[in-house]
């Protein structure tokens, strides 16, 4: 009987030394973690966390400046905006709500529509053509053009970049993925560094398109 007891107790003590041994190394790595994380986050965690902040930054969100409160829309509802606006597109507008420009106004309702376009739903490089006439029927450039015309008509006082920049700023919303991706790219080409991981670790759950077409 004592001689059971004695083996008991040579096969528990260095089971128990392992025990304790286990969980003093666990908190050695918890501290040297924390240790670690006061200095400095790790790359990946940089690279998200700068990725995050260029998304804040690139892609707009709430009620657009001045205009937005009028006609009751948001970056965050891109449907609803785009639902609300593209009737006064001059194309494929609701009749009775669109927007027909003349003269000087529709030679900037021209300039300013050729210089962009949805370019990532229809794969056309223009919202209109040469003659005003729409270049596609996505919902997207309906929109796109419902905004640029009511802009022109309703705030002459902005500038055609002004403008052409707002309607850039809803493609942002329309077609999140492809457009960060491109800024992105462009910051790479310029030579920021961490870009390169970025990329790489790019996410893939932000959506390709947002909104009907």
């Amino acid at each position: 009987m004592g001689r059971r007891k004695i083996k008991r107790k040579v096969w528990v003590l260095p089971f128990v030394t392992l025990l304790v041994g286990l969980g003093i190394g666990f908190v050695l790595s918890q501290i040297k973690r924390s240790f670690s994380a006061s200095r400095g986050c790790p790359l990946e965690a940089q690279a998200y966390l700068k990725f995050k902040q260029i998304k804040t930054d690139f892609i707009p969100q709430g009620v657009p400046e001045d205009y937005g409160s009028e006609l009751g829309i948001s970056f965050d509802r891109v449907q609803e905006a785009i639902n609300k606006v593209r009737v006064f597109g001059p194309t494929f507008g609701q009749e009775g709500k669109k927007i027909i420009l003349v003269g000087k106004d529709k030679e900037r309702y021209i300039r300013i529509g050729k210089q962009t376009a949805c370019r990532y739903c229809c794969g056309v490089d223009a919202l209109v053509k040469d003659d005003g006439e729409a270049a596609c029927g996505c919902a997207h450039s309906i929109m796109m053009r419902g905004l640029a015309a009511y802009l022109i008509k309703n705030r002459p006082q902005w500038s055609d970049d002004k403008i052409l920049a707002e309607l850039n700023r809803w493609r942002r919303t329309f077609f999140p993925k492809q457009t960060l991706a491109a800024e992105l790219q462009r910051r790479q080409r310029q030579g920021d560094k961490e870009i390169e991981l970025i990329i790489r670790e790019f996410p893939d759950f932000l959506p390709e398109m947002v909104g009907g077409c």
